[in-house]
C-alpha cells in the first residue's frame, strides 16, 4: 500500500467521523502511520493542518446547512460538531465576516471540499531563513538551459565554491534573457564577481519566510511542471496565497552538478475565499470560434481577435469579457458581444448564446488551472442538494474590474436544473 493511499485511509476515518471528538490517533493508526506522520502528510497533502482541515469541512457542512434548511442554530451547531450555538455564530463570522442570518440572505457561499485527490509531488510548507547574500545577473542570447550557463559560468569563475547557490528569472535587457544567481556573501567572492560575465551585483540582506516547498530532479520539463503544480493545482487548494515576496529555486550541487533543486513559493494564510453564488443568467451572447488539436485554445481565441481587428478594429479597446468551453481537446473561445452583429459566410465564425437559467458561479481575481475550479464547483453543486444540466461548463474573464485596467476576474459558470432537490 502506498504512502498516498494509506493517508486517504486517514481522511476516510476522519470524514466519517466529522462530526464526532476525532481521535486523531486513532485516524493515524486507520492509515499505518503515526500521528506526528499525520500532521506532516496532512501539509503535503492538502496544505492544511489536520485540525484546519476538520474545522473547515465542518463549517462547510454547517454553512450548507443554514443556506438550505430551516433548521434551528442550535441544532444545526450539535450536528456539526460544534460544542454550543455562540461557538458556530463565531466561527461563521472569522471565516465569512456575517452573521448566520445574514449568510442565510447573502448570494455568497463558504465551501470548502472534502480531499480526495492523488497527489503529484510532495510540497512542504516551512519558515527559512534565507542566509546573505550576493546576487549577480547573467544574460545570454538564448533562454534555454540559460540556468546552466550561468551556473557554469560561476563555477568557472569560483571552483571552490562550497556555500548555497539559488536562482530565478529576471527581466530581459537589450534582447538578452536573464537570470540572477545569489550566492552566500563573502567578501572575497564581491571583488571575483565585479570583473566577470555577471552583472549588477547587489547585497541582498538575511531575511526569513514562510515558503511551500517541493524538490525536483534536474530537468528543465520536471521543473517546469513542478511549478505549475504549485501555483495553479497546490496553491489554490491549499490554507496558503502568494506572498509579496518572489520564487526562487535552490540549487543542490555534487562534485559541481547539479542533481536537484528545492523549489520555494513565498506563501501566507489566506483569509479570504473563493466566491460561490448562485445566479440567474438571462442569457450571453459571444462572438466565438471552435477549434481542436493541441493548439486549439490559442487558435480559436486568435481567430477572433483577428476578425474583430480586420472587420471592427474599433471595436477592440472594448472587448471586456472573454470566453472559453472545453470539451476534451476541443476548445471554443470568444469575446462577449455588447450588440447584435451579422457574420459574412464562410466567416469561420458563429454568434453563439448562452442559455438562460439559473447558473452556480465561482469567481475569483486569478487565472489559475479553470479545471481545479471546475472540479471545486461541481464538488459543491453534488454536497448542496442541486442538479447539474446537461450543458457543458465554461469560464469567462473580464478585464477592468473596480477601476484597476490590469485587474482580470475569472468566473467559472455550471447551469443548474430548475428544480431544487429533484
Amino acid at each position: 500500500m502506498d504512502k498516498s493511499t494509506r493517508f486517504k485511509q486517514s481522511i476516510a476515518f476522519i470524514e466519517e467521523r466529522l462530526y464526532e471528538d476525532i481521535n486523531l490517533g486513532q485516524a493515524a493508526q486507520a492509515g499505518y502511520t503515526s500521528l506526528m506522520q499525520l500532521y506532516r502528510d496532512f501539509y503535503t497533502y492538502t496544505g492544511h493542518s489536520v485540525k484546519e482541515y476538520i474545522r473547515k469541512r465542518r463549517l462547510a457542512a454547517a454553512l450548507g446547512l443554514i443556506r438550505a434548511s430551516q433548521r434551528p442554530l442550535a441544532e444545526i451547531a450539535y450536528s456539526c460538531g460544534y460544542s454550543s450555538q455562540q461557538a458556530l455564530c463565531k466561527y461563521v463570522k472569522s471565516a465569512t465576516h456575517m452573521t448566520p442570518l445574514e449568510y442565510q440572505k447573502s448570494e455568497a457561499c463558504y465551501f470548502f471540499p472534502r480531499f480526495d485527490s492523488e497527489t503529484i509531488r510532495q510540497v512542504t510548507v516551512t519558515a527559512e531563513t534565507i542566509p546573505k547574500t550576493l546576487r549577480a545577473k547573467f544574460y545570454h542570447p538564448k533562454q534555454y538551459g540559460i540556468e546552466q550557463q550561468a551556473l557554469e559560468a560561476l563555477h568557472f569563475l569560483i571552483p571552490e565554491y562550497p556555500g548555497r547557490i539559488f536562482g530565478r528569472n529576471g527581466q530581459q535587457r537589450d534582447g538578452l534573457f536573464c537570470y540572477e544567481l545569489a550566492v552566500e556573501y563573502d567578501a572575497d567572492l564581491l571583488d571575483r564577481l565585479a570583473d566577470s560575465t555577471f552583472q549588477e551585483i547587489k547585497l541582498a540582506q538575511k531575511f526569513s519566510s514562510t515558503f511551500a516547498k517541493t524538490t525536483v530532479r534536474n530537468d528543465e520539463a520536471e521543473i517546469g511542471l513542478a511549478w505549475d503544480y504549485l501555483y495553479l493545482k497546490w496553491l489554490r487548494t491549499s490554507m496558503f496565497v502568494q506572498d509579496d515576496g518572489r520564487y526562487f529555486e535552490e540549487y543542490i550541487c555534487k562534485s559541481r552538478k547539479v542533481r536537484k533543486l528545492i523549489l520555494y513559493l513565498p506563501v501566507k494564510r489566506r483569509t479570504d475565499y473563493d466566491k460561490i453564488s448562485v445566479n440567474f443568467c438571462a442569457g450571453l451572447e459571444f462572438l466565438v470560434s471552435s477549434r481542436e488539436g493541441d493548439q486549439a485554445e490559442e487558435e480559436a481565441s486568435a481567430a477572433v481577435m483577428n476578425y474583430i481587428s480586420r472587420h471592427t478594429p474599433e471595436a477592440i479597446s472594448a472587448v471586456r469579457e472573454f470566453y472559453v468551453a472545453q470539451k476534451g481537446l476541443s476548445y471554443t473561445c470568444g469575446v462577449r458581444l455588447e450588440q447584435a452583429i451579422e457574420l459574412p459566410i464562410n466567416s469561420g465564425l458563429e454568434v453563439m448564446r448562452v442559455a438562460a437559467g439559473r447558473y452556480a458561479m465561482l469567481e475569483c481575481s486569478s487565472c489559475s488551472d479553470r479545471g481545479v475550479f471546475i472540479a471545486l464547483l461541481d464538488t459543491w453543486i453534488q454536497e448542496h442538494g442541486w442538479s447539474k444540466d446537461e450543458l457543458p461548463a465554461f469560464t469567462t474573464y473580464e478585464t477592468g474590474g473596480q477601476g484597476d485596467p490590469d485587474a482580470i476576474t475569472m468566473r467559472v459558470w455550471i447551469k443548474l436544473k430548475d428544480v431544487k432537490n429533484g
